[in-house]
């Protein structure tokens, strides 16, 4: 298996950027659209992401979680790659089943890592870690692939959580 330095990691990642507009829940407008889905269907630069996002991981990590949808590819992979457990957040609970909101690892008392591929405001970052909070988990560090740079590394610190990401995109909010 051959990583990617972290230029060459950078410019495959880039390929996953769609030209905009692109219209945010909030309403507001992005110039650029980062795509996960082209980041995760492609398994080699899935498995070098997953690489590198391991290397972001604090050494106490014990479970990493993530939202559903697009962190669930990039959980699953991190999970392949380190042999942590992974645990998976639902926006809702579900309606049938098990009706849980989170599944998969257990999280009573464990230091848990939030894993998304992007943060921006931080608003669904921070929705994900209360709900992990409130089924015991400690969550104190988020990772992401890309930080867009909008208030979301600001939001998670008011709340003793620290954000790394393999890159950060400047200039995407208009």
């Amino acid at each position: 298996m051959t990583t990617s330095s972290p230029g060459v990691l950078a410019d495959r990642i880039a390929t996953a950027f769609r030209p905009g507009p692109y219209q945010l829940p909030d309403g507001r407008v992005l110039d650029r659209y980062f795509d996960p889905y082209q980041l995760t269907a492609d398994p080699v630069l899935l498995r070098e992401t997953a690489d590198a996002l391991a290397e972001l991981l604090p050494p106490d990590t014990q479970v990493v979680a993530g939202p559903a949808l697009a962190g669930i590819s990039l959980v699953t992979a991190l999970s392949l790659r380190t042999g942590l457990p992974a645990a998976y957040v639902r926006a809702t609970p579900k309606t049938h089943g098990t009706w849980r909101q989170i599944e998969g690892a257990d999280l009573d008392g464990r230091r848990v890592v939030l894993v998304d591929d992007t943060a921006r405001s931080g608003t669904s970052l921070l929705r994900s870690a209360r709900l992990l909070r409130m089924a015991g988990a400690r969550v104190s560090t988020t990772v992401c692939v890309l930080d867009r740079d909008a208030g979301a590394a600001d939001l998670l610190a008011a709340h003793r959580m620290t954000l790394a990401a393999l890159l950060t995109d400047q200039g995407g909010a208009s």
